[in-house]
């Protein structure tokens, strides 16, 4: 007697837990998991967080290491805002989808939730559309997220360009050819406005002082200076610019070995072209090569005691680079 009814109740007890086992094994098949991949600002919430805001929606934790299929979530700064990346991987490592979340808040903890919440709905869709028992529905569409919700921020124009010229000056040195008996070194300084394609330019230039090698038999010679005034005015483009120039100065000679040395001075009028090129260093400090070729209007003689020693030729050169500041 005992022993049968020990048999019947061992039967029950096997009966009640196949019955367990069986409706587990039902819920659990509609359930789809996968491996999460998540990186956030120091900021956002943790992964562990993240997690838990989908377990939430689920009733479960979808997340598990030992599944191929991977979701991708990504929290990252956007201009004033955050941008939440999440990306569904398929077993075999390839692109199964993706959606996007901007926030134009620095809120990253909404824009979290609203990620998760989004997830959750996916897993569901999933879930119901593979398992065989249920015909698949379309889940109940999600609340839009404040975070996308909020009206874009107004319009930031540019600042607008400063008006009128920019203006520039500067220094620089040059050889001159022509000006002298030998080449002569001289010193410039200038300043400039310049427009989009067009540019006037002020100048003053000066020779270092020199003594002429050519002498005399009984070595006579002389030294002199020059002294020029300048005006261009140019077009321009990006790097490079051609100008016509128009120059006036003096010339100033005086004996060197002479019995009766004496100074003299005479008018020096040029006109002519200039080349040069422009290369900015930052938003203000620019470096200017040049080339000018000059013609002579007025031509001076140079005498030791009445006898000429050198004219002036008909056309000079000079060769030169400048250094600058542009103010505007």
């Amino acid at each position: 007697m005992y022993p049968a009814r020990a048999r019947l109740t061992w039967a029950v007890v096997v009966g009640f837990a196949a019955i367990i086992a069986m409706d587990e094994h039902a819920a659990r098949a509609g359930e789809i998991s996968a491996r999460l991949d998540y990186a956030a600002e120091s900021t956002c919430p943790t992964a562990a967080d993240f997690e838990a805001v989908v377990a939430k929606h689920l009733g479960y934790s979808p997340f598990r290491d030992d599944v191929p299929e991977r979701v991708v979530v990504h929290v990252e700064v956007s201009g004033r805002g955050l941008l939440g990346h999440l990306e569904w991987r398929s077993d075999d490592g390839g692109w199964a989808g993706e959606r996007r979340f901007p926030s134009r808040t620095s809120d990253c903890g909404e824009l979290v939730r609203a990620m998760g919440f989004a997830l959750a709905v996916q897993f569901q869709l999933l879930a119901t559309t593979e398992a065989p028992d249920n015909p698949p529905r379309p889940p109940p569409p999600p609340p839009p997220p404040t975070v996308i919700a909020l009206p874009p921020p107004p319009a930031v124009s540019p600042p607008p360009a400063p008006s009128g010229p920019a203006i520039a000056a500067g220094a620089g040195a040059s050889a001159g050819v022509g000006l002298a008996p030998d080449v002569v070194a001289l010193g410039r300084v200038f300043g400039s406005l310049a427009w989009s394609h067009v540019a006037l330019e002020l100048g003053g230039e000066a020779s270092v002082p020199s003594t002429s090698a050519m002498r005399r038999a009984d070595g006579a010679g002389f030294s002199h200076r020059l002294f020029l005034a300048s005006l261009a005015g140019c077009g321009v483009t990006a790097h490079v610019s051609g100008c016509v120039l128009g120059k006036i100065g003096e010339i100033r000679v005086a004996g060197d070995g002479v019995d009766s040395p004496a100074t003299s001075s005479g008018l020096i009028l040029q006109s002519g072209l200039r080349v040069a090129v422009t290369q900015m260093l930052g938003h203000r400090v620019l470096v200017v090569a040049h080339a000018d070729g000059v013609a002579f209007l007025s031509r001076a003689i140079v005498t030791l005691d009445g006898m000429p020693v050198w004219n002036t030729p008909r056309v000079a050169a000079t060769f030169g680079v400048d250094l600058g500041v542009r103010f505007r």
